[in-house]
């Protein structure tokens, strides 16, 4: 309620300002300024914002207007008071006073009226960002239905602006009014980018650019020669008049309406009056403005020049016309002194620079910024590549680096100096843009100034500031693209070298590195980014070094001193990344070798092997103990990296040197899992080698001890670390190797040695975890549990890798024959553990080692099968536990082949009705917990039993048509595609194995299993005549918005199986009236319709018939149909128009 009356206002406009007064206060209450915020929003949109069909509201175009009006019109110009209130004229303010609590709380005084204007100017600075969104929707339809008064907008905001200042005044005194003389001059390039006529669609752009330039030249003192416009606006000031230039190619972009070609010709197209395009205009006025501010002059002028250099930066980016060539052009506006823009930018990157008196440091770092920023936007522009013009460009800027004009060089030095790192940064990208846009001509270096450029360069590469020397990585990977017969000498093979040199000692850690959480010199995440990108570099590096490279890092590993660690680990590193090329290379020679052939690179790749063989001597000689933590873990990672160079130059002894090595340094925490990883690679490239060395005639009798106490002391050594990766890494190695022995006595011998550790683990555990438990008050006794379990879990990973790995016969029987008779104990005595049965973690880990033995020794665990499955019941009731469910998969699987149904005393009637049985039990428990819990609460369990469900219908489909719960099962899928709420992997599982049943003749599956479904045909098709119309709505819903967008592809194909079915089993191979009533009511259900309103009858009309045109054509057309239904999907969610569907029609 208003209670004071306040004269020029009207009631609308001041409940406007008094909710802006609230949103921007910042003691108003979270309350008031969420109700205020909304309310201003939603008064600011307007009807006719979103619907063509409504009408504007005038209303609030008035009120806007009123409100800038009583804004900007006096305020500035008027002169402060100390009076009780402010002056009768600056409205805003009053009622800012009025409702302020400070006015009631303190006596007038100038801090008083310093706070009020600074809530005035909060409210005027909302009301003007409120009023530009509006613009930016409406303006064009307003200027369309309401001319008068969108020029009445116009006029409003131009007289604002003047507010700030005519021609004779500079620039705002104070931020507040600078803040404000920024976002009325957003507003008037909003207005100017969408006023157009039907003579010219760029006419209010080019208006208010020849209005800027003459504002510029009056302000200049230049009346003669400017063009003046016939129009009543008066002249800006010049920092106004520079602002509104840099706002308007941003607001261009911003037109919604337009395509990009129409915004570039917005930008770019001639004017009748003048006959120049907007960015002829533009570039003439800018031109004019850097001439008078070049020279300074004052703090005003320096201003003003970073004003023009920003607003040349800004047409830069965005206009394809403005080329490094088109600023090489005299403009007219400076024909007399004949100075070209680049000749002005390039002098205020060179040593002239260094000589002008700044008025400030702000201004000469910010004119490095802009005038880099213009010049790299104008390279990245290559509209005009291959002319002339733009070679004579390139040209002058490479041999301006020299001196004495120093281009690049002598700012690059001040910004040093002055530690301007933004000023750096922009240097840098200009410099690497150069080089690598030119990098054709630069790397002949036949260019005056090109090789002082990659010297530059190289410097820039050095820099330890992660944003100055990132830049420099894409010259090096352009140069890489130029053959080295067409570059300079000096840019191949030395310039490389320097470049690996001073790459190397960039990447490094720093000296004092403890750990990123005590690092503040660098950010990890640049530290990372930086050695990710220096990869590909180092990688062409290597390719035009070869043998070299790697030497060269070789030497830098083992001459530098300990001391100097950081240097020692980025030369590890730099190995690493070429050791995917070097192996290749070594391989290929070893290759030719053992074919009898020259190798046109067997120099290269034998010294490379030497050169790798010596430095892994060097490696493997010094204890890892003595190694700083950091360069131990680069040492790992080397020695993993190139295994298989290993495996082809080093003896075995040297091979159980390095594994020895390795499990050396998996205690040092730093080191643990590259030494992990490093061993697994290692064992998997030397297991052929070693077996080989080992059943060669005449070896040693000892070999294979020696690799058993090799594999064995790895394992224990992996066990140690309590690291499950490590664990499970270095158990596929072993099992790798092992498999690799050609006697099968040995094979079981060393593999039950290499998995006995393992088991001591899980009997102490299962030990620990009994005494332990009967102690429940005890905080001890339960921590010992904790740990006790966590091993366990661990080292049961550890056999599951095992028997992964190991999936081979040697003779008549299988390596894992003494592995199995030794774990069985164990895994019975788990899954008879209370506590284990409790914890899920377990027997997730428990399930999965019996589904490996399952697929590794089925006929082993054949016998045993019916107490395994049991007990996997039995926990599945008692935890609901997803993994069960994953061993229920997998166990019908294994029991396609005859083999396992023989070793289980079975044949196919009493296995049918063994799993017809499971899946009839399963399936109750499942429903009563899925109803209990809610689908969406037990989405993995979900997931887990439509996985089930799917290996019935490919490998057991007696069973599944069998089964009595099939309707229910049916129909629980059905309700899930909606019920899990669009989580992913679960409705993807059901829509899978709908997709899969409802479609079995599409998919293929042995004559023996169709035959099966096509006896249960009919019990099919009944279940699809029951639920197909809710699936249909499902998948049509789900495509319309209902489902993530990922799962489009899954309900796609589920809504085109159905299709098909139906017309494959119409006797005219037509759809019948069944499926076109689902599909119509799916188009026109209520649910589709609230997830989108951007679908038709007609679109959907339009889509139905084009489904059923594709799904006439069979089985080919689902890809077709698969795009047809994500351009609908994408058509509802607005992302494409209706015209997407018309290229199915017509096809």
């Amino acid at each position: 309620k208003m209670t004071d009356n306040i004269a020029g206002i009207g009631a609308l406009e001041r409940q406007v300002i008094e909710a802006a007064l609230i949103t921007t206060r910042p003691f108003s209450s979270s309350e008031e300024r969420s109700k205020a915020s909304s309310s201003l929003e939603q008064w600011t949109s307007s009807p006719g914002s979103t619907a063509a069909s409504s009408p504007l509201d005038t209303s609030c175009w008035k009120a806007y207007i009123n409100i800038i009006r009583i804004s900007f019109v006096t305020s500035h110009s008027s002169t402060a008071t100390h009076s009780n209130e402010p002056s009768e004229t600056n409205i805003i303010e009053k009622i800012a006073y009025v409702t302020s609590p400070s006015s009631k709380q303190q006596p007038p005084s100038a801090n008083l009226e310093q706070q009020i204007q600074r809530e005035a100017n909060g409210a005027k600075l909302l009301l003007l960002t409120l009023f530009c969104s509006k613009i930016r929707r409406e303006y064009i339809r307003l200027l369309r239905e309401h001319v008068n008064l969108a020029r009445c907008v116009f006029e409003e905001l131009i007289t604002a602006l003047l507010s700030f200042g005519d021609g004779s005044q500079q620039q705002p005194n104070d931020n507040d009014t600078a803040t404000l003389m920024r976002a009325c001059c957003t507003a008037v390039a909003a207005v100017a980018v969408r006023s157009s006529s039907q003579q010219c669609l760029n006419e209010g752009v080019m208006k208010m650019i020849l209005n800027c330039k003459t504002s510029i030249a009056l302000s200049l003192g230049m009346n003669n020669g400017t063009n003046h416009v016939e129009n009543s606006i008066r002249p800006f000031s010049p920092t106004v008049s520079l602002t509104l230039l840099a706002d308007l190619p941003g607001e261009a972009q911003s037109r919604n309406d337009l395509p990009t070609a129409d915004i570039e010709a917005l930008l770019q197209m001639p004017f009748d009056a003048t006959n120049m395009s907007a960015a002829d205009a533009m570039l003439d006025t800018l031109q004019l403005s850097i001439g008078g501010f070049i020279n300074g002059g004052g703090e005003m002028q320096d201003s003003l020049l970073c004003l023009t250099l920003k607003s040349l930066r800004k047409w830069a980016e965005i206009c394809k016309s403005i080329t490094i060539s088109r600023l090489m052009e005299t403009s007219p506006s400076n024909s007399t002194t004949g100075n070209s823009f680049l000749s002005q930018l390039v002098a205020l990157l060179s040593s002239q620079s260094e000589q002008r008196q700044w008025s400030t440091a702000h201004h000469a770092e910010d004119v490095i910024i802009q005038s880099a920023n213009v010049l790299t936007a104008c390279l990245d522009n290559t509209s005009d590549f291959c002319t002339q013009s733009r070679r004579s460009a390139v040209s002058s800027m490479l041999s301006s680096i020299q001196a004495p004009v120093e281009f690049l060089v002598s700012p690059l030095r001040n910004s040093e100096m002055h530690l301007w790192e933004d000023a750096t940064v922009a240097l840098s990208n200009l410099a690497s843009t150069l080089a690598r846009e030119e990098m054709e001509d630069i790397s002949t270096c036949q260019l005056q100034g090109s090789f002082d450029l990659i010297q530059l360069l190289l410097e820039l590469q050095a820099h330890p500031v992660h944003t100055v020397a990132l830049p420099v990585l894409e010259v090096w990977l352009a140069l890489q693209d130029i053959p080295t017969s067409d570059r300079h000498p000096s840019l191949a093979a030395p310039l490389y070298m320097q470049l690996v040199e001073v790459i190397l000692n960039r990447i490094a850690f720093p000296p004092t590195f403890v750990s990123w959480e005590e690092e503040l010199e660098i950010e990890s995440s640049d530290f990372d980014e930086m050695r990710r990108m220096a990869t590909d570099v180092l990688i062409g590096a290597y390719y035009l070094l070869r043998s070299a490279y790697l030497e060269t890092l070789a030497n830098v590993v083992t001459a530098t001193s300990s001391d100097d660690w950081e240097i020692i680990e980025a030369a590890l590193f730099c190995l690493c990344a070429a050791s995917r090329e070097a192996c290749a290379r070594v391989k290929s020679v070893a290759n030719a070798v053992s074919s009898g052939r020259d190798s046109p690179v067997s120099s290269d790749g034998n010294s490379t092997a030497l050169g790798l063989t010596q430095l892994v001597r060097s490696i493997c000689s010094s204890p890892a103990s003595s190694r700083h933590h950091l360069v131990l873990s680069g040492m790992c990672t080397f020695l993993g990296s190139y295994s298989t160079v290993w495996a082809s130059s080093c003896p075995p002894q040297s091979v159980l040197e390095i594994l020895a090595y390795l499990a050396s340094a998996i205690p040092t925490p730093a080191a643990t899992e590259a030494a992990g990883k490093g061993m697994r690679l290692v064992l998997i490239s030397v297991g052929p080698k070693l077996a080989k060395a080992a059943a060669s005639p005449g070896a040693d009798p000892s070999s294979y001890n020696f690799i058993s106490t090799a594999l064995t002391q790895s394992m224990e050594a992996a066990l140690s670390s309590c690291n499950a990766t490590v664990m499970e890494n270095v158990a596929e190695g072993c099992a790798r190797v092992c498999v690799q022995l050609k006697d099968s006595s040995q094979t079981k011998t060393i593999l039950t040695s290499v998995a006995m550790p393992s088991l001591h683990r899980c009997r102490s555990s299962l030990d620990a975890i009994s005494a332990s438990s009967s102690d429940n008050s005890s905080g001890h006794a339960a921590s010992q549990v904790e740990s006790a379990t966590q091993t366990l879990i661990s080292c049961l990973g550890v056999l599951k890798q095992l028997i992964r790995f190991c999936d081979a016969s040697i003779g008549e029987t299988h390596v894992l024959t003494d592995v199995l008779t030794a774990v069985w104990p164990v895994l019975k005595d788990i899954s008879t553990n209370s506590n284990c049965r409790r914890n899920e973690d377990v027997l997730s880990r428990l399930f999965d080692v019996h589904s490996q033995l399952l697929n590794a020794v089925p006929t082993l665990i054949g016998p045993h099968f019916k107490d395994i499955i049991s007990f996997i019941v039995q926990a599945y009731e008692e935890t609901f536990c997803a993994s069960a469910l994953d061993y229920v998969s997998a166990a019908v699987e294994s029991f396609d082949s005859e083999q396992i149904v023989a070793a289980a005393g079975l044949d196919e009637q009493s296995k049918s009705a063994l799993f017809t049985q499971l899946l009839s039990h399963i399936y109750q428990r499942t429903f009563a917990y899925v109803q209990t819990k809610g689908p969406s609460e037990c989405t993995q369990v979900i997931k887990a039993f439509f996985e089930v469900a799917q290996r019935y219908l490919l490998f057991c489909p007696e069973a599944l048509c069998q089964c009595p719960e099939l309707p229910s099962l049916f129909s629980l899928g059905t309700a899930c595609l909606t019920e899990c709420q669009g989580e992913i992997d679960s409705t993807r599982s059901a829509l899978v194995f709908l997709t899969q049943f409802i479609g079995w003749k599409s998919i293929h599956l042995p004559a023996t299993k169709v035959r099966v479904l096509r006896n249960y045909s009919s019990t099919i098709d009944n279940l699809l005549l029951q639920h197909g119309e809710t699936i249909t709505k499902s998948c049509i819903g789900g495509i319309s918005g209902g489902a993530p967008q990922i799962l489009w592809p899954s309900l796609s194909e589920c809504l085109f199986a159905i299709m098909l079915h139906i017309i494959s089993e119409s006797p005219s191979g037509e759809p019948n009236a069944v499926l076109e009533s689902w599909l119509r009511s799916a188009m026109t259900n209520n649910s589709l319709l609230n997830n989108s309103q951007n679908i038709t009858s007609e679109i959907g009309t339009s889509t139905i018939q084009i489904l059923c045109d594709l799904a006439r054509q069979g089985l080919k057309s689902k890809p077709k149909a698969k795009m047809v239904m994500i351009d609908f999907g994408k058509i509802a969610k607005g992302e494409t128009t209706p015209e997407a569907l018309q290229a199915y029609s017509i096809t």
